[in-house]
């Protein structure tokens, strides 16, 4: 269920920003194959994708303790560190050009190729033929699908370019960005989860000093007496007395 599933991302989350190594491996292994598939999807490069990953866990090692005052689910929180990773990785690549799908644009699917792919309004108008004022058009359409409502407020449509990677360097309402982010994240669900190779979970442990698996017993505690000076003791004493025992005989 939903709810069961953000209840357990909320406490894993709160878990590590206390350094909880083992509530960062359970997030790990819960949410690794989701982001992944996001940083897959934009980046279209699975090494690439890889070393993104790499670095978004450990800015989620690092940041967690911002998760409650985010005004976001966990899923919408995860989703938008792998997301704004993989655009920031995006723009410092020379990717191939945006082909041509043919067909007309759906507003809804254009909005979610511009949230899955970080696709900017030049790349969506190559992809399906149409003018950048037609695909900018089209996208604010796509939002007020999603919003379920007419995207006429200008404030709310800059807080989604910002939320989108459209719109850089200007300040927004804060609340209509988490809001436009919470339903953004949403796409990243249409994906399919791919897993990462081991080693980049190895990476990220190493990266954090975690190379060392954490104590599995409490270092305070008292340790039974056989394991200790005594039951070293006591095993001399009996091989003494089983010495005796066969000189004697």
């Amino acid at each position: 269920m939903p709810d069961a599933h953000h209840k357990m991302l909320s406490d894993l989350i709160g878990r590590v920003a206390k350094a909880d190594r083992r509530a960062f491996d359970a997030l790990y292994q819960a949410s690794s194959a989701r982001l992944n598939a996001l940083c897959l999807s934009i980046l279209k490069d699975r090494r690439e994708a890889e070393e993104v990953l790499e670095q978004v866990y450990i800015g989620i090692w690092k940041d967690a303790a911002r998760f409650p005052d985010s005004g976001l689910s966990p899923t919408a929180w995860l989703a938008i560190q792998a997301r704004d990773r993989a655009m920031q990785r995006r723009g410092a690549l020379a990717l191939p050009p945006v082909l041509a799908a043919g067909g007309a644009a759906d507003a809804l699917a254009l909005l979610r190729a511009a949230y899955l792919e970080g696709l900017d309004y030049r790349q969506l108008a190559d992809r399906h033929g149409i003018s950048t004022d037609e695909a900018r058009h089209a996208l604010h359409e796509g939002l007020e699908r999603l919003a379920g409502h007419a995207a006429d407020d200008a404030d709310s449509v800059a807080a989604a370019e910002q939320a989108l990677g459209l719109r850089q360097g200007e300040r927004t309402d804060s609340a209509q960005l988490a809001d436009w982010r919470e339903r953004l994240a949403r796409f990243a669900d249409d994906l399919t989860p791919v897993m990462a190779p081991a080693r980049a979970w190895q990476r990220i442990r190493e990266n954090l000093g975690h190379g060392v698996a954490p104590l599995s017993v409490d270092p305070l505690e008292r340790a039974p007496w056989w394991r200790g000076t005594g039951g070293i003791l006591a095993l001399i004493l009996l091989a003494a007395v089983a010495a005796w025992f066969l000189w004697g005989r």
